[in-house]
Protein backbone atom coordinates (compact mmCIF):
# COMPACT_ATOMS: atom_id res chain seq x y z
CA UNK A 1 0.00 0.00 0.00
CA UNK A 2 1.45 3.16 -1.15
CA UNK A 3 0.83 6.56 0.60
CA UNK A 4 -1.71 8.92 -1.79
CA UNK A 5 -1.40 12.88 -2.93
CA UNK A 6 -4.85 13.10 -0.73
CA UNK A 7 -3.00 11.43 2.38
CA UNK A 8 -0.02 13.93 2.03
CA UNK A 9 -2.54 17.16 1.31
CA UNK A 10 -4.53 15.74 4.62
CA UNK A 11 -1.07 15.23 6.73
CA UNK A 12 -0.20 19.04 5.18
CA UNK A 13 -3.18 20.64 6.00
CA UNK A 14 -3.13 18.62 9.62
CA UNK A 15 0.17 19.75 10.28
CA UNK A 16 -0.64 23.71 9.12
CA UNK A 17 -3.21 23.58 11.63
CA UNK A 18 -1.01 22.52 13.80
CA UNK A 19 1.97 24.67 14.27
CA UNK A 20 0.42 27.61 11.57
CA UNK A 21 1.98 28.63 8.81
CA UNK A 22 4.39 31.01 10.05
CA UNK A 23 6.07 27.99 12.27
CA UNK A 24 6.96 26.03 9.37
CA UNK A 25 8.82 27.87 7.12
CA UNK A 26 11.35 27.76 10.45
CA UNK A 27 10.48 23.92 11.25
CA UNK A 28 11.66 23.39 7.95
CA UNK A 29 15.04 25.50 8.33
CA UNK A 30 15.50 23.88 11.34
CA UNK A 31 15.60 20.73 10.04
CA UNK A 32 17.59 20.86 7.02
CA UNK A 33 19.98 22.33 9.09
CA UNK A 34 19.84 18.98 11.16
CA UNK A 35 19.88 17.19 8.31
CA UNK A 36 23.06 18.53 7.13
CA UNK A 37 25.17 18.89 10.52
CA UNK A 38 23.71 14.58 10.02
CA UNK A 39 25.53 14.45 6.91
CA UNK A 40 28.64 16.34 7.34
CA UNK A 41 29.25 14.22 10.81
CA UNK A 42 28.48 10.65 8.55
CA UNK A 43 30.97 11.99 5.92
CA UNK A 44 33.53 12.54 8.44
CA UNK A 45 32.90 9.75 10.47
CA UNK A 46 33.40 7.47 6.67
CA UNK A 47 36.33 9.77 5.89
CA UNK A 48 38.23 9.14 9.71
CA UNK A 49 38.78 12.82 9.97
CA UNK A 50 40.15 14.32 13.27
CA UNK A 51 36.58 16.08 12.53
CA UNK A 52 34.57 13.27 13.76
CA UNK A 53 33.17 12.78 16.97
CA UNK A 54 35.39 10.77 19.52
CA UNK A 55 34.25 7.53 20.25
CA UNK A 56 35.86 6.63 23.99
CA UNK A 57 35.42 2.66 23.23
CA UNK A 58 37.67 2.95 20.35
CA UNK A 59 40.45 4.43 22.66
CA UNK A 60 40.10 1.67 24.82
CA UNK A 61 40.54 -0.35 22.30
CA UNK A 62 44.17 1.11 21.05
CA UNK A 63 45.77 0.61 24.89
Amino acid sequence: MSIGIWQIVIAGLVIALLFGSHKIPALAAEAAKGLKSLKREAAAARAGSADAPFDENESDRKR
